[in-house]
């Protein structure tokens, strides 16, 4: 009897975990993002080495944000990976980091562009563009 009720705990806890682990952000066509997301207003590039770097130390998942052309990074906690938030009210807009290397790896360029758009941030390399991310808050 006891092990068949660990065997449930065990299974409940994985799925669990299965089911909150939610994928954040779809890639578009490039051109399919500009004219339905609207022009990008700002950007900073980075290299995709610096991404890379900022995706490990990030974990499931990565916060963007922009300020006065500084880019800034959180990992999924809203802790600092690079630069830091000026508030807790302050958005930034979260991604799976798995989308952004799916990204990265489909773009095949080198630098990869973190851009303001009027209503949104976008991640873009090469003829594609990730979006759909979600801003924290409220969604965190």
């Amino acid at each position: 009897m006891f092990k068949k009720m660990l065997y449930f705990v065990v299974i409940l806890a994985v799925s669990a975990n299965f089911l909150n682990a939610q994928v954040v952000g779809k890639l578009f066509d490039a051109d399919y993002a500009n004219k339905n997301f609207g022009e990008v207003k700002n950007f900073v590039e980075i290299t995709n080495s610096n991404l890379k770097d900022l995706l490990e130390k990030a974990g499931d998942y990565i916060m963007f944000n922009i300020n006065n052309g500084t880019l800034r990074a959180l990992n999924g906690k809203r802790e600092s990976i690079l630069g830091s938030a000026t508030s807790n009210s302050e958005v930034f807009y979260k991604m799976s980091t798995s989308q952004v290397y799916k990204l990265i790896e489909k773009g095949g360029k080198t630098t990869t562009r973190i851009e303001m758009r009027p209503k949104t941030l976008t991640v873009t390399n090469g003829s594609y563009t990730l979006e759909l991310t979600m801003p924290c808050p409220p969604k965190c």
